[in-house]
């Protein structure tokens, strides 16, 4: 796939861009300025702050 990511699904890619836009209000270019594992984590460390508000992830 030419110019894409190779073994990531596009939709994953889609959903961690959704979440992070909705709990952080960042947009597309920011999020995809990050590499696959930094937003994991991001997505990871707001999944639990929001666990630990009574908030389901």
């Amino acid at each position: 796939m030419a110019g894409g990511v190779r073994g990531y699904p596009v939709e994953r890619v889609r959903q961690e861009v959704a979440f992070l836009g909705r709990y952080v209000h960042w947009t597309l270019a920011d999020t995809l300025t990050l590499d696959h594992a930094e937003r994991r984590e991001w997505i990871r460390q707001i999944a639990a702050a929001r666990e630990g508000e009574g908030e389901a992830a």
